[in-house]
């Protein structure tokens, strides 16, 4: 072992115990900077800024045969004059009460874009009444279909009709 050096305040240190120390400290206080690390989770990659996305609601969520409710589903991260999304193609889905999903009722409406390509404008909210004869629970979904074919499917919700008593 080597005998004791002076550093430059004039103090008294051994060889590489100063370095060590870092070292050592630097270890324990890393995780402290960064959260990710220790969390145990890997960080995030950013989002798409101008990713399409369709939240779907239903007004109301219950109530007595025969029931009418809204659907009303909203189309975020659009640019408002992208000629992808202007006019889609939506689908409206419907799983009545005691059947499969794959026996699922579908409505389809398509407009066509009749204006010039200078009038682009993106519609961001579409709306759907349906009338319910029937108690049970229906599950009901939205598709969306941009004009380079890419489908985009939103939340489901559910809609519970109640018999009268």
């Amino acid at each position: 072992m080597q005998g004791p050096t002076m550093d430059v305040s004039g103090r008294f240190l051994r060889t590489g115990l100063l370095f060590r120390l870092i070292r050592l400290g630097t270890v324990l206080l890393l995780p402290t900077f960064m959260p990710s690390v220790w969390a145990g989770k890997s960080p995030e990659p950013p989002e798409e800024p101008h990713h399409a996305k369709l939240f779907l609601t239903c007004t109301p969520a219950f109530g007595f045969a025969p029931l009418t409710v809204q659907l009303v589903a909203t189309l975020r991260g659009v640019e408002p004059h992208d000629p992808n999304y202007c006019h889609p193609a939506i689908t409206w889905v419907r799983v009545d009460p005691g059947a499969a999903p794959e026996k699922e009722t579908r409505v389809t409406e398509a407009p066509r874009c009749v204006h010039p390509d200078q009038e682009v404008s993106v519609v961001t909210t579409f709306s759907k009444s349906f009338e319910l004869a029937y108690a049970g629970s229906y599950l009901y979904r939205v598709s969306l279909f941009g004009k380079d074919g890419k489908e985009i499917r939103s939340n489901y919700v559910t809609v519970k009709v109640l018999r009268v008593p």
